[in-house]
């Protein structure tokens, strides 16, 4: 659920989704976490007839509680730059390194959250007013692409953008160019200068030199 609130949020912008998965992230912490050595039980350990307590991290037809979460965490700690999220996503990876490093075609999810917190982390800030034109033609062109390891934000000039300020400060400031919507293309929120060209953008999206005009 936590996973699926993310991604309508990437696709909606709608910040209460933001609550809503961070709600469910700490409940899910509250119930099943497991401090040392880190990870998730699969049981609360309330009900006492169940007598072990299992750490689920076999990607089968569906990915693992635990590789979930740790892409979950992942994307939180990018998105609210609270570093909670970090450690408990590289806690979770910890718990299961002997098993990655052994094992890894059994838990092809777990390793997409790997390659995560491996990877420089980029975040895609739209600058625009949701449901304008000039907006949408900006997220389709990340839509458009496969782009692994990023966060996709819309910084609305209203309420959404306060919220996400409050997480970030530095996201306080992005707002719209010469009046048309806006691309910010960051990594670790160290951004290229803003643009609002459609062609610009796509060969920043693309990790292209931005040809000269």
């Amino acid at each position: 659920m936590t996973q699926g609130l993310l991604d309508l949020y990437e696709a909606s912008f709608d910040v209460r989704l933001l609550f809503w998965s961070i709600q469910l992230q700490r409940a899910q912490d509250g119930l099943f976490w497991n401090e040392k050595p880190g990870a998730y039980f699969t049981t609360s350990g309330r009900d006492k007839s169940i007598f072990l307590r299992t750490r689920e991290a076999y990607d089968s037809v569906e990915p693992s509680p635990n590789s979930v979460a740790a892409m979950n965490l992942l994307r939180l700690w990018q998105i609210t730059n609270q570093q909670i999220y970090n450690d408990r996503a590289h806690k979770t990876l910890n718990a299961f390194g002997r098993g990655l490093e052994q094992t890894p075609e059994a838990m092809p999810y777990m390793m997409s959250a790997l390659d995560f917190s491996l990877a420089k982390h980029r975040q895609i800030v739209i600058a625009g007013a949701p449901g304008a034109e000039d907006t949408r033609a900006l997220l389709r062109l990340v839509w458009q692409r496969y782009l692994p390891n990023r966060v996709l934000l819309l910084a609305d000039g209203a309420e959404g953008q306060k919220q996400l300020a409050r997480w970030v400060p530095s996201l306080a400031t992005v707002t719209r160019k010469q009046g048309r919507a806006t691309a910010y293309i960051c990594e670790n929120y160290v951004c290229n200068l803003p643009t609002a060209d459609p062609p610009t953008v796509a060969h920043l999206l693309d990790g292209s030199r931005v040809p000269r005009k």
